[in-house]
């Protein structure tokens, strides 16, 4: 499933009140894709003026890229749930300060 349809499926979930966070997940996924055209361009202005481009530091750039976006989705993965089970006693929470609904 594609993040923008992950984060707009958690949007739905939270309480009106709280729905700015997942605004700011949103921004923050945007300004990630952002870098990443920059970062493209700035590799396509390098290999035209005949600059080597290093497969494996790209690799790592992309796969550390993908991590940082994926930690995101599930760290508001994690705090929707914690809105959800608000006030269930039962529920061990993923973050120690807890949310507030």
């Amino acid at each position: 499933m594609p993040m923008q349809n992950r984060v707009q499926e958690l949007r739905d979930m939270l309480p009106k009140e709280q729905k700015g966070i997942s605004s700011y997940v949103e921004h923050a996924l945007q300004s990630i894709d952002q870098l990443v055209e920059q970062h493209r361009c700035q590799n396509a202005a390098l290999a035209i003026y005949g600059d080597k481009i290093n497969g494996n530091e790209e690799r790592v750039y992309f796969d550390t890229v993908s991590q940082i976006k994926a930690d995101l989705l599930d760290t508001l993965e994690k705090t929707v749930q914690d809105f959800l089970h608000t006030g269930d006693k039962h529920w061990s929470k993923n973050y120690r300060d807890g949310v507030k609904g």
